[in-house]
């Protein structure tokens, strides 16, 4: 084969290799988080808080006085909801970081998830590190009588969050799922004698769950500040830091096909020339 075929071959098969690289990571969406696995239980929290007393001096008489506090018993007993860890590191989409959280629903045993009036949800729970995420319920505001049974759920997903400015003010944010797992199989408890907690108190108190079935956690409201002109940055960084890793990817992979093709050319050129 004579060389001046080959580059129009190659060009060709450069065509047609560069529209699936580009288009590849497109369709690839991140996989769903696995189902979570939870246990609940009625745990007693409640605490004594000791007396302490203390003396003072009245400064215009001298006179000492004596005063106490404390002594009192703090009736403290929560559901607690305790899901299983499973390993997440957090990846890009876009330019976008995508977390692991979680969402919690419940209902009373005898009514029913798609038409009840006793759902209670909570949303964005992170989870705690590389341990179980332990979630304390306070229940004291739901009306459930001794003997009374709930329902519990839970669903692991991946979102971002996307804070909207007006030059250097913060006017909003918005959360973006990405991926959901399905609802966990439904754990009931049964409300009666608490057990008695571990040596770790859960780490995520809530005192009422809202009602809201998606509930972003807000973003704080900064004061505004004068805008600043940023330094123009250098094109080609700017141009790399925009990017997500699959467009790197994308770039690196047609680079290493270019120069592939060119050292493919050379040497069939050498062999056409003996």
């Amino acid at each position: 084969m004579k060389s001046n075929k080959v580059f129009p071959i190659l060009a060709i098969l450069v065509l047609f290799a560069s529209p699936i690289l580009i288009t590849y990571p497109s369709v690839v969406s991140a996989a769903n988080p696995s189902v979570p696995e939870f246990t609940v239980a009625y745990v007693d929290h409640s605490y004594d808080v000791p007396v302490t007393h203390w003396v003072t001096t009245n400064p215009y008489t001298g006179e000492q006085i004596t005063h106490s506090s404390g002594g009192e018993h703090v009736d403290n007993r929560t559901i607690d909801v305790t899901i299983r860890y499973q390993p997440f590191t957090p990846f890009l989409d876009g330019n976008q970081t995508v977390q692991l959280y979680y969402s919690i629903r419940s209902k009373g045993h005898f009514d029913d998830w798609t038409d009840s009036t006793s759902i209670h949800t909570m949303s964005e729970i992170s989870p705690s590190g590389n341990s179980n995420t332990i979630v304390s319920i306070n229940i004291q505001y739901w009306d459930v009588p001794q003997g009374g049974q709930i329902d519990f759920q839970v669903q692991a997903y991946y979102s971002y969050v996307t804070n909207t400015y007006s030059g250097s003010c913060f006017t909003g944010s918005s959360t973006t799922r990405v991926g959901e797992s399905a609802w966990a199989g439904t754990q009931t408890i049964t409300v009666g004698n608490p057990s008695t907690p571990g040596p770790t108190y859960p780490p995520f108190t809530t005192p009422c769950p809202t009602f809201n079935p998606y509930n972003p956690t807000p973003t704080p409201n900064y004061p505004c500040s004068p805008t600043v002109t940023p330094s123009q940055p250098n094109i080609i960084t700017g141009v790399l830091t925009s990017l997500g890793w699959e467009q790197i990817a994308i770039i690196a992979m047609i680079v290493i096909i270019a120069c592939f093709v060119v050292v493919v050319a050379i040497l069939l050129r050498k062999v056409t020339q003996k």
